[in-house]
């Protein structure tokens, strides 16, 4: 990697930008002037650890400051002018490295609202130095507590949105109880939680195969891409003419500056066959004007041309259920510094979401090509049909201050009612991580079939 040329191609690129902007009409410069190619270069740069935020916010504003002396505007509008390119900083501590308990539990809750009784999955019990909670699957809309096997009580609070979130345990319960008995109320019958049940064992593999930051982040572009038109280019390929629209939107003409700028920082091999492969997706989907100029690859990798593939069946599979939840559990490897648990999935409205327990990781700042945390690895899914799917953030939740984080993944497109496994595939910069995580065989709750929640053990 090499932090003095990516900083100096950043500083050169800057100073176009400010030449193309100060051949600008002075009336068409208002308010606060930024320039999308400078802050997505900026931001891949930093994502990828090669320019230092403080670094690119610095060369944003000298930026923005030069505009304003021309403008010789006032201190707010230049405040405005020359405001940090990359937002706000959401760095967290890494976490300490005490043993996590991931337990799946896969269970309902009734919880009265009102004259209706809504339903709470409960994904998984989760336990770290970061404190205790159930992951969970809707909003519990009343107080809980709970009490363990050795008749110590603990108030429950709820942390998350309105999809996805955590309850709270306080205090901290010890790592070795063997069950929870959850109430709303004294007139409520408890919920046993068993915590100690028998948990298949995922078969996982690594594979010491090197990844360059650069190769990663063009990666996580394409997933997003693909994630984006996905489901239109399987069920109804003239839609996607629609969506071409928000794709070039989000490829845009700051990818071949992207490109060149990793390539200058050593980021992204001379011989990368990434660039190729992202420029070939592009021409696959009739999108230009990116500026890649690397000659598009005719064949592309193997999961990205199964997601431009309609599947060959000769009856289409149903989606899952809506609220339906497979408790499975897998604890990855530690990759790149980061620990990460799977612990559990859901289908609900906004698709088919992973549950993920991650540490050792960094919030990103909200921008266009952001995974939610770095270095989270590149995270691809294929079902036991051989299908590939794209994974996209959906969530995070940071556990206060202590560097633990749930990340809330969406699997594109979403999961069938029968898939049996899945292979989760981990890409990372020092190796890649395989983990077949079983979706038969773990307990599943269907909540849809007659109203009430069905426990099966497929």
């Amino acid at each position: 990697m090499n932090r003095e040329r990516a900083e100096t191609d950043l500083r050169l690129l800057a100073e176009a930008e400010l030449r193309r902007a100060m051949k600008m009409p002075v009336g068409s410069i208002s308010g606060r002037w930024n320039s999308a190619v400078l802050v997505l270069v900026a931001q891949a740069l930093s994502a990828a650890g090669a320019v230092g935020a403080d670094v690119a916010d610095k060369i944003q504003a000298d930026v923005g400051l030069a505009i304003a002396v021309r403008l010789d505007l006032g201190i707010a509008a230049r405040r405005r002018l020359f405001a940090p390119c990359l937002g706000p900083r959401r760095t967290r501590p890494a976490s300490q490295r005490a043993s996590w308990r991931v337990v799946p539990v896969g269970q309902v809750i009734k919880i009265p609202n009102d004259d209706l009784r809504r339903d709470l999955l409960l994904v998984a019990y989760v336990q770290s130095a970061a404190g205790a909670r159930f992951i969970v699957a809707g909003q519990p809309f009343r107080p809980l507590s709970a009490a363990d096997d050795r008749d110590v009580s603990y108030q429950i609070g709820w942390s998350g949105g309105h999809a996805a979130g955590g309850l709270v345990l306080r205090p901290d319960p010890p790592h070795q109880i063997r069950w929870l008995d959850l109430t709303m109320a004294a007139s409520e019958p408890a919920t046993r939680i068993e915590l100690d049940p028998q948990i298949t064992v995922p078969d996982v593999t690594v594979t010491q195969n090197a990844h360059s930051p650069g190769e990663l982040l063009l990666d996580v572009i394409a997933a997003r891409i693909l994630a984006i038109v996905a489901p239109f280019s399987q069920n109804n390929p003239g839609q996607l003419t629609a969506v071409r629209a928000d794709v070039r939107t989000f490829i845009a003409d700051g990818s071949g500056h992207m490109v060149a700028a990793l390539h200058a920082a050593g980021m992204l091999p001379p011989d990368s066959p990434a660039p190729g492969y992202l420029a070939g997706l592009c021409a696959r989907l009739g999108l230009n004007g990116h500026g890649i100029t690397a000659p598009p690859a005719g064949d592309l990798p193997e999961r990205w041309q199964s997601m431009l593939t309609a599947p060959s069946r000769s009856e289409p599979q149903p989606p899952p259920a809506p609220d339906i939840l497979a408790a499975a559990v897998a604890e990855l490897p530690e990759l790149d510094g980061a620990k990460i648990a799977v612990v559990g999935l859901h289908h609900g409205e906004r698709g088919t979401i992973m549950h993920l327990l991650a540490s050792g990781i960094t919030l990103e700042d909200d921008w266009a090509y952001a995974k939610g945390v770095r270095p989270l690895p590149v995270l691809w899914i294929r079902d036991s049909d051989g299908r590939w799917h794209a994974t996209c953030a959906d969530g995070v939740m940071p556990w206060g201050n202590t560097g633990v984080v749930m990340v809330f993944l969406r699997i594109v497109p979403p999961l069938d009612r029968g898939t049996a496994w899945i292979d989760i595939a981990a890409a990372g910069r020092s190796a890649e991580v395989r983990a077949t995580l079983p979706l038969r065989g773990v307990l599943t709750v269907d909540v849809t079939v007659g109203h009430s929640p069905i426990l099966t053990a497929a």
